[in-house]
């Protein structure tokens, strides 16, 4: 790639997923160029004064930036970036994405909802049934199976604070396209709602894993 493409190519990421950086000098946008955004981290200061929820987000391999709540509709929240990539999430659930390889574009379970019901709970409980959509791959209804696990309690700095949360792992299993996961949550048992503060989902195959953690929450959801 001759090193115009390059620089264009960085100018036009340093505005994917919401980033807000400012790179002032030529020789930055070389550097980007050549090596890639730097991952985003913000100071508490930048995070309050963000005025809006937001999430970190990292895709795979690519750097870590933010991504801001664009419409809350009941439980679910749409958080959109500046290219056009869109994820919605339902009590910590990944459950579309547009914009991205293989989107996921619809999770319904068969009975209980066990992000609705709290990680924590599910953990006590046995395997949950949904259908899920593929609109990418044109699959819809596609059976998948999950069951959950509970681990440690640890102290992690997530949003400004110090918080207690317990890692709880999903088995997600979709028997019909031989895909097999393991998805992470970082669960909060806090006034009487179990939030997901972190997470690490993996949406279908061969898909990178993304990973979320709550850079200014929804007051809602707390």
């Amino acid at each position: 790639m001759r090193l115009s493409k390059l620089l264009i190519s960085a100018l036009f990421s340093s505005t994917m997923l919401g980033c807000t950086q400012d790179y002032k000098s030529g020789q930055e946008l070389v550097d980007i160029a050549i090596n890639g955004l730097p991952e985003a981290q913000l100071t508490e200061q930048q995070r309050l004064d963000l005025g809006f929820a937001a999430l970190y987000i990292k895709y795979g391999e690519h750097p870590r930036t933010y991504i801001a709540l664009a419409k809350a509709n009941q439980d679910e929240r749409v958080w959109a970036a500046t290219d056009g990539i869109t994820l919605v999430t339902r009590n910590g659930q990944i459950i579309r994405s547009d914009g991205l390889p293989f989107a996921n574009s619809g999770v319904r379970y068969q009975g209980q909802n066990p992000f609705t019901l709290g990680l924590i709970s599910a953990s006590k409980q046995a395997t949950f049934s949904a259908t899920r959509d593929f609109i990418s791959e044109g699959l819809f209804s596609v059976p998948s199976r999950s069951t959950f696990t509970a681990h440690e309690t640890s102290t992690q700095m997530i949003a400004g604070s110090e918080r207690r949360v317990q890692r709880i792992s999903e088995q997600l299993a979709v028997p019909s396209l031989n895909f097999h996961t393991t998805n992470q949550y970082w669960v909060e048992q806090s006034n009487h709602k179990q939030v997901v503060w972190r997470s690490e989902q993996q949406l279908g195959p061969d898909q990178p894993i993304i990973f979320l953690e709550t850079l200014m929450p929804y007051y809602d959801d707390i």
